[in-house]
């Protein structure tokens, strides 16, 4: 049996040992266990603040990181692949001990743990640790070109003048999200980093002398096969003072038209399942779900907890 470490500030030292397990997991699993905001504070000069990981002959063979959000704690985690069936109980003894480290040191705090394409193995995983299904998260894709255009006319973003207007208006929208609100320069600075930040991805739009909406989107490369890039709708925020205005379906359509132009041909974006009213305007523009993820949560040091 694997031993389970937890390490308090492990620094940006783990993080290529934590993206080659990224990379084994995705190969089978289909997707990237860490989110953008997780793999930042990875990758970040002073590193995640907290991780718990299990390493088997010099080599990272679990691993699971709790970063702070708006919401309190985000915990998204990984087994190798070729030990989810020699050591089964892997998977829960890394999540439980991440979980009481937090709920020895941060008591009261809410933490979320998310699974991504979520089953009953899943769901089996959180109730055995107390935690209870919080948010249903959509990946959602559809083929591009899409035979409408949007009827609005937006810009490129302007690096070095628009920040704080698009931090603005984000701000604003997700107002009460976990993870999308509370975003400051640095988060921004951070993305605009990225490798796949391009400026032309995040379009804008003007209204009555004020940015009223945007729809940021990111290209998704696989370094073998240029044919199979996706687009993702990676943020769309309408300002609170313009919300009502048909802005969500045009400046969608606007994010798919800049994506469509640099060649790429399909298109994803993630939504709330709870937000009914954006899951019908984006199936209105030609979307399906293709995944789900689901968010699951607990007070720390709740008696729900065991």
């Amino acid at each position: 049996m694997v031993a389970v470490e937890v390490v308090d500030a492990p620094g940006n030292g783990i993080a290529d040992d934590v993206l080659d397990l990224a990379v084994r997991s995705a190969m089978v699993d289909g997707y990237t266990f860490l989110s953008d905001h997780l793999r930042l504070d990875l990758t970040s000069d002073g590193g995640p603040p907290l991780v718990a990981r299990a390493v088997d002959d010099g080599t990272l063979v679990a691993y699971a990181q709790a970063s702070t959000a708006q919401s309190g704690w985000i915990v998204e985690s990984t087994v190798d692949p070729a030990l989810r069936r020699q050591d089964a109980s892997l998977h829960e003894r890394l999540l439980r001990a991440l979980l009481d480290h937090l709920a020895r040191h941060d008591p009261g705090a809410t933490v979320t743990w998310w699974t991504h394409d979520a089953g009953d193995a899943e769901a089996a995983l959180a109730s055995s640790l107390g935690l209870t299904l919080d948010r249903e998260l959509l990946q959602m894709s559809r083929s591009l070109p899409v035979e409408r255009t949007s009827s609005v006319a937006t810009r490129d973003f302007d690096v070095g003048r628009d920040e704080q207007a698009v931090l603005d208006v984000n701000n604003r929208a997700f107002a009460t999200h976990g993870e999308q609100g509370g975003w400051t320069i640095e988060t921004m600075a951070q993305r605009e980093r990225e490798s796949w930040f391009d400026a032309h991805g995040l379009q804008l739009y003007e209204r009555d002398g004020r940015l009223a909406a945007f729809c940021w989107t990111k290209l998704h490369r696989d370094a073998s096969d240029e044919r199979d890039e996706t687009g993702e709708i990676y943020v769309i925020a309408v300002d609170p003072d313009f919300q009502g205005l048909g802005l969500g379906s045009e400046l969608t359509l606007a994010g798919l038209e800049s994506i469509h132009e640099r060649g790429v041909t399909s298109a994803l974006l993630y939504v709330d399942a709870a937000n009914s009213s954006a899951v019908a305007m984006y199936e209105r523009l030609g979307f399906d779900v293709s995944r789900r993820d689901r968010a699951c949560s607990a007070i720390l040091g709740g008696d729900d907890r065991h």
